[in-house]
């Protein structure tokens, strides 16, 4: 029978990040929860961070597979990207602290492997490879869409839409339909 002690790990940690938030999530602190000696969790996770990025790891596949599904579901590109944004800003905001440990500034690109791993798997999902010089195009694409489903994430949690009464559904609408731009609705710039 396989050892599941990592397992049991993660899903302490997912419990104290989920109750208690982000800086209640120590080695130490898991390895009480999990009910293992306070050395045990050092066996399988060289620090907190590396702790942290395997559950990252694993809120990365929980998001991409919400997301995944929604899209799925759908027909026509306009209702998939609608999928798309509606379902990852649903997740940030039903997960809020796992969503803030996925983009924690300890994870710089390229220093967890797990991580990293994760991140590729994500690419693959959506149908795009690790970077290539002809595919380029195709990165910076899914990029731009992660960036701007992020900004939104970061703008729904935070409660700056809800602030400025404005609606996620109606930015969400004016992402996928295209925001005309004219003078009624933007001003140029002061030209010195």
């Amino acid at each position: 029978m396989p050892d599941d002690t990592r397992s049991r790990l993660l899903a302490s940690a997912l419990t104290l990040l989920r109750s208690e938030g982000l800086e209640a999530v120590t080695l130490r602190a898991v390895g009480d929860l999990t009910g293992l000696s306070r050395t045990a969790p050092y066996r399988h996770f060289a620090d907190k961070n590396a702790l942290l990025a395997a559950l990252a790891a694993l809120i990365i596949s929980d998001l991409t597979a919400h997301v995944s599904a929604a899209v799925l579901r759908e027909h026509g590109s306009e209702a998939r990207l609608h999928a798309f944004y509606t379902s990852y800003v649903e997740y940030a905001v039903t997960h809020k602290e796992e969503y803030r440990l996925v983009f924690a500034p300890e994870f710089l690109a390229g220093t967890h492997a797990e991580l990293e791993d994760a991140i590729d798997a994500v690419m693959t999902t959506f149908g795009v490879q690790p970077p290539a010089a002809d595919r380029s195009g195709s990165m910076a694409a899914l990029l731009a869409l992660l960036c701007t489903a992020h900004g939104l994430a970061e703008l729904a949690t935070t409660g700056h839409l809800t602030h400025r009464g404005v609606p996620t559904t109606a930015v969400i609408d004016t992402l996928v339909t295209g925001y005309p731009l004219s003078q009624n609705n933007i001003s140029d710039p002061a030209v010195p």
